[in-house]
């Protein structure tokens, strides 16, 4: 028997009551369309239902469409972020038959953040379902309990690539040296992208990470050994900086030329002037490859570094500052307006602007944007949220690895029924670069009024 309820209505409406009772209506299909819509209007009165929507009972297998009530309510929870919903959502993670539900369970517990999840999301990492597993790590990772690294460690050795790339996520979020050795075999991984994850993660665990990374520099595999190279330019320091430099001179000169190459390159990063002689001995190298990024690093070196010009970008309605490394492109405000370049790479800035926005937070504001993350297949790596100069700001730093490696970062800033938000899209390579300069740019951003 159809329902006369009119979700859609309820929804629009936001009557988050009308919803609840929706979600025990005597057709399924209403129920589900109910939890559908609580992910987007739901607030905390709406807990106690969505708790009781999640449970699985047997006779649930007879009916497939239930498993999308609980898989909406599940989300719905996370969204809604009440700890009441914690115990709930470990027994649907543990004991749902359902792979979709017990996946929207463990991003819920990770979105929750509390570490009463801890245990049920590591024995998490061992379900069936790759997805479970990739969305228990990365919870883990969301939660930061150290307790879950060495289960971690552990699936960095997963069958599954993508388990294995939020294993190496996780475990740079919480910089904890046990997953120095694990990280740098990682390096040497079949995928690219977990090559790259464990790449970016040894690089947030920073100096602690150079002594085994200069160990690496040994390794028989040059792509191991140019991958560390690289990391250790993002680190930097004496230590790696002279490491890199026996890379380029004398006797413990890399016999490969792409060692070579990221070893200039890292010495170009690091900018420091005890490299000028490797790096002109590198200018010499019988490939151009090496060349090229010896030439780039030299010039890095040279530029004096504090005289950069500051430029303004204003239209009356907002303003912001930026470096005379950026090119403004076009002046309308929902229109790019500036671009960033940097060594052959470059970062595009948007300026949005949206009016009339006086009943959406910054914080609701944010969850559009990272639905529109997860729609692109775009993962959200860190986010925040702050005030400033009667603004609410709010950052979402991410990344999509798709295609190619890239970086984006949106940062949103709301003052009475305005709201404009920067959107920075790039290599990721060039963000490290170019980290100054969207400093300056977000830290001057103003709306007037």
């Amino acid at each position: 028997m159809d329902s006369e309820v009119n979700v859609a209505q309820l929804e629009e409406e936001q009557d988050v009551e009308g919803l609840i009772r929706a979600l025990k209506d005597h057709d399924y299909l209403t129920r589900k369309e109910a939890a559908r819509a609580l992910k987007k209007v739901g607030d905390e009165t709406a807990v106690p239902a969505l708790i009781e929507a999640l449970r699985y009972k047997s006779w649930h297998l007879d009916y497939v469409i239930l498993s999308s009530v609980r898989e909406n309510s599940a989300e719905a929870l996370g969204r809604i972020g009440d700890i009441r919903a914690i115990p709930a959502l470990i027994d649907s993670m543990e004991d749902d038959p359902d792979e979709e539900v017990r996946l929207k369970s463990a991003w819920a517990l990770g979105e929750l953040g509390n570490e009463e999840a801890v245990d049920a999301l590591i024995t998490a990492l061992e379900d069936k379902n790759w997805s479970v597993r990739r969305t228990s790590a990365n919870a883990l990772g969301r939660i930061g309990d150290h307790r879950a690294v060495p289960y971690l460690i552990k699936a960095l050795e997963d069958n599954d690539w993508h388990v294995r790339k939020y294993a190496a996520v996780s475990l740079g979020k919480m910089q904890d040296k046990q997953a120095i050795p694990v990280l740098l075999e990682a390096m040497d991984d079949e995928d690219a992208d977990v090559r790259w994850k464990a790449m970016l993660a040894l690089g947030k665990l920073g100096e602690s990470a150079v002594p085994p990374l200069i160990k690496t520099l040994k390794n028989k595999n040059w792509r191991v050994r140019a991958k560390a190279a690289e990391v250790l330019g993002k680190i930097g320091g004496e230590d790696a900086l002279h490491a890199l430099i026996n890379l380029l001179v004398g006797r413990t000169t890399d016999k490969n030329r792409h060692v070579r190459g990221k070893a200039a390159e890292a010495l170009g990063r690091i900018g420091d002037e005890q490299a000028f002689e490797a790096l002109k001995n590198a200018q010499k190298d019988e490939y151009k490859y090496v060349r090229d990024k010896a030439d780039v690093s030299i010039q890095k070196i040279l530029k004096p570094r504090k005289e950069i010009r500051i430029l303004n970008y204003d239209n009356g309605e907002v303003s912001l500052d930026y470096s005379e490394h950026w090119e403004m492109v076009e002046t309308s405000d929902a229109k790019k307006v500036l671009r960033g370049l940097y060594a052959n790479n470059s970062i595009t800035l948007s300026l949005n602007r949206n009016t009339d926005v006086a009943e959406i937070s910054s914080l609701e504001f944010a969850e559009m944007l990272k639905d529109v993350f997860r729609i692109q297949g775009s993962e959200v790596i860190d986010e925040m949220d702050f005030e400033k100069y009667g603004m609410e700001v709010y950052e979402i730093y991410g990344e999509n690895n798709e295609l190619t490696p890239t970086s984006i970062l949106i940062v949103s800033f709301k003052k009475n029924n305005l709201l404009y938000y920067l959107w920075f899209v790039g290599d990721p390579v060039a963000f490290q670069d170019a980290s100054e300069d969207i400093e300056i740019m977000v830290d001057s951003f103003y709306i007037y009024g």
